[in-house]
């Protein structure tokens, strides 16, 4: 069996890189990813590293402000534009532009902040139109069964890169200057760019808009949308307990980055590869996480593999504060990419359990937000808890929430019903479903099965029912008084029955 499931494996990757044009894009993601970790770490270098008299906190708050800022404000409507513009001539003009900016990187960011800023946030939003562009292609080059494959080998490949960019952009940095991971970055853009423009599709929208009007329209939407998110979620309770854990999850580990490189810039005297030596940790932490995953997955309930994931870290960042050495910063970072894995997979899962398909996407906007900025609350926050805790009391502080919080979420999930259905006046003591309470809306249904189970003494009811959307939810409950769930949610033509 695990021969037939590597070869079906092997065969799936073979599958995707064998379009032309995936294999393309592919290398596009490698080259630009890479890119734009040397990229960051230019950005570190010279915000943190840089400024003798200033201080460590101030200077990795306003790189993480940079960084995170765009994503959490322009992310949102990057959608719109993409849906109009060739996705191809985005992937070709987009690193041009990020080139001919990333030289203002090179001004000092404290006697001339404004261009050095403005260059850092105009870079950082091309890139994100960039890659949201090369995301939303991937279907359009593979076929159906291979585009999971894809997805993976992109979103894998691309973090693999940007981690081997942020690694050796601090050792260059180090030794050569700024100047050659600012050079390097931009040169990396523009065979990206090259790349993109060997893609034979002009990846022209399937319907695109013809009316200019229809923008301000669709801007407005993304708003109204986004706005129906946040109001979705917060009558989402399965869905906020998840999202308040990753968001702790991020001030954690906002906080334990700052103070790792307070560590390693004042007390040691290192320079901008203490960063790179600090993330390469924290990537084979998060890499090693999400190969184990799945074991975890198999084991234990998802909100369990949250809770474990908080206690192991908290443990892990405690001990680390009573012995604060350039050894034991790194294994507390390793220690928290690890559980990051761990607590991020199952959580997204969950989120999207919560709520129904038509919103998902609005919900994970709203989310994107949250997680993005929670990372700019935790530069700030370390600010004032360097002077009153000391750093071993502030990394003592992460571990004891990370401690506290670990039985918060069973507990919040366990109180809290996955799914209500409302049942037919009149009909005997819950005998036909109307309508299902999912995601804070009330659905109604149509029942295509009703059935009863039994096994191993243990009585279940259980109901098929058909969404009006289309899609067909299995439910069930134990007898005689137990609380709804939802075993499985499929497409309403292959869930059918014959």
């Amino acid at each position: 069996m695990p021969t037939m499931a590597a070869k079906g494996t092997l065969e799936r990757t073979r599958g995707a890189l064998s379009s032309p044009d995936f294999r393309r894009l592919f290398l596009v993601r490698l080259a630009s990813q890479f890119a734009d970790g040397l990229f960051q770490v230019s950005l570190i270098a010279s915000v943190v590293f840089s400024p003798d008299k200033q201080s460590t906190t101030v200077g990795l708050f306003k790189a993480t402000l940079v960084i995170a800022l765009p994503y959490s404000v322009i992310g949102p409507f990057t959608g719109v534009f993409i849906d109009r513009w060739r996705r191809r001539r985005i992937l070709v003009i987009a690193p041009w532009v990020k080139t001919g900016l990333v030289w203002l990187v090179l001004f000092d960011p404290v006697r001339a902040a404004i261009p050095f800023f403005a260059g850092a946030l105009l870079v950082i939003s091309a890139n994100r139109f960039f890659l949201a562009t090369a995301q939303a292609v991937v279907p359009r080059m593979v076929p159906t069964e291979d585009l999971l494959m894809a997805n993976s080998l992109a979103t894998v490949g691309g973090t693999v890169a940007l981690l081997a960019g942020v690694y050796l952009g601090g050792q260059v940095s180090d030794a050569f200057g700024n100047g050659v991971t600012v050079a390097g970055a931009g040169a990396l853009w523009l065979i990206g760019s090259w790349l993109a423009s060997r893609i034979r599709s002009d990846l022209v929208p399937h319907t695109l808009p013809k009316d200019p009007s229809l923008l301000r329209h669709e801007l407005r939407r993304v708003g109204a949308e986004f706005a129906d998110g946040i109001a979705r979620l917060w009558r989402t309770p399965r869905a906020i307990g998840p999202i308040t854990a990753i968001s702790l999850d991020q001030l954690g580990q906002g906080v334990v980055l700052t103070l790792s490189l307070v560590v390693f810039r004042e007390r040691f005297g290192e320079g901008v590869g203490s960063f790179s030596n600090l993330i390469g940790a924290g990537g084979i932490g998060v890499l090693l996480g999400i190969l184990t995953v799945g074991p975890l997955e198999d084991r234990f309930s998802k909100e369990r593999i949250v809770a474990g994931a908080f206690m192991v870290g908290g443990l892990a960042v405690l001990a680390v504060s009573f012995a604060i050495t350039g050894s034991t910063v790194l294994l507390a970072s390793f220690a928290v990419g690890l559980t990051f894995a761990w607590k991020k997979i199952p959580i997204d899962t969950m989120v999207q359990e919560a709520l129904p398909d038509g919103y998902r996407g609005r919900v994970f906007a709203a989310y994107d937000v949250a997680y993005n900025l929670a990372r700019i609350v935790a530069a700030g926050l370390a600010i004032p808890m360097l002077p009153h805790l000391g750093v071993g009391g502030s990394v003592a502080a992460v571990g004891i929430v990370f401690l506290l919080w670990a039985p918060v979420l069973p507990r919040w999930i366990g109180r809290t019903p996955e799914i209500v259905i409302r049942f037919s006046e009149g009909a005997k003591a819950e005998e036909w479903p109307r309508a299902v309470v999912w995601g804070g809306v009330e659905e109604p249904v149509d029942v295509v099965r009703s059935w009863n189970e039994e096994r191993d003494g243990v009585r279940m009811r259980r109901f098929r029912l058909a969404l009006h959307d289309g899609s067909v939810l299995d439910v069930s409950r134990l007898e005689p008084d137990g609380v709804w769930h939802i075993d499985r949610e499929e497409e309403g033509e292959t869930a059918r029955p014959p």
